[in-house]
């Protein structure tokens, strides 16, 4: 059954032939993952038998295998909040969906249909990226939660009762002059530094051997388990290519579990997991935002 829904859309994100999302609906997983073929990758080989590789997590409660694994255990753990992005010289005015409206209505896109129901006449376009995004180029600057918040009258703060996502904002469709944080994805600033510095404070470096996991929901297959292992450079072969899957890996971690990275599927932000000395750097780093939720 179909329901009306809130979309999420991201007209900047290059991803042309997956370009259109509406969450929330009953869509064939088709019509936004796409599936790797091992063959394709130089580097991330599938496991033979990922069930045993995954085994240390059984005990997480069943939806994680879904959504992503929130795996406990290690020293400190902070919040990476993915980045989003200000137009300066677009209006403040007018949102996503009416963008979209608009040009539905003067004939410059087709409305999306599935089936016999008219997801544009059902659902709102929030302007919420659902996947990995690129950095845009000028006149588009980054916008910090903490400057959106404190632009709306508030700090920015983990006095919230869940986790990092479409609930720390207000609801309803973004303003086009905003690209809002990419949902169920690093973006690709955020990845770049957080690879860099998980390769400082792991044994091999952007060499170390490392697991990366896709959930059901974002790797699109719900009979087989999709775990892939090579070293840590790799993990941005897994959305880079001819065949990229939608998104950042659900998970990924060191073959010593030194740390973990879990990426849910419905959230706005990223938690990593490791020793005092590498959550400290990521909460230095001036590419990185994050915070520690709970508090």
């Amino acid at each position: 059954m179909i329901m009306p829904a809130q979309v999420d859309r991201h007209d900047r994100a290059p991803l042309a032939a997956n370009e259109d999302v509406h969450r929330g609906v009953c869509l064939p997983f088709a019509f936004s993952v796409s599936c790797r073929d091992d063959a394709v990758m130089a580097l991330m080989r599938g496991v033979a038998e990922p069930g045993r590789e995954l085994s240390w997590l059984a005990d997480r409660p069943d939806i994680e295998a879904v959504t992503g694994y929130d795996a406990q255990g290690w020293e400190s753990s902070t919040w990476l909040l993915h980045a989003m992005y200000e137009n300066p010289s677009l209006p403040t005015e007018i949102t996503h969906h009416q963008g979209r409206q608009s040009r539905i209505a003067e004939g410059l896109i087709e409305p999306l249909i599935v089936g016999e129901v008219n997801l544009d006449e059902r659902s709102i376009v929030t302007g919420t990226p659902l996947g990995f995004v690129v950095r845009p180029g000028s006149p588009w600057q980054r916008l910090r939660w903490s400057d959106y918040a404190a632009r709306a009258g508030h700090a920015l703060n983990a006095d919230q009762p869940a986790p990092p996502g479409h609930r720390w904002f207000p609801s309803g469709s973004w303003p086009i002059s905003i690209d809002p944080p990419p949902e169920g994805s690093l973006d690709d600033v955020s990845l770049t530094a957080l690879l860099r510095l998980l390769a400082e404070h792991s044994a091999q470096g952007a060499d170390s051997p490392c697991f990366a996991f896709y959930a059901s929901l974002a790797s699109g297959d719900f009979d087989h388990q999709t775990l892939l292992s090579g070293p840590l450079q790799a993990i941005r072969e897994l959305i880079e290519g001819e065949n990229p899957y939608r998104s950042t890996p659900s998970n990924f971690w060191p073959h010593n579990r030194a740390w973990f990275v879990w990426t849910d599927w419905d959230l706005w932000a990223t938690k990593i997991s490791g020793s005092h000395t590498l959550i400290n750097a990521l909460r230095g780093e001036p590419d990185l935002e994050t915070i520690d939720w709970p508090t």
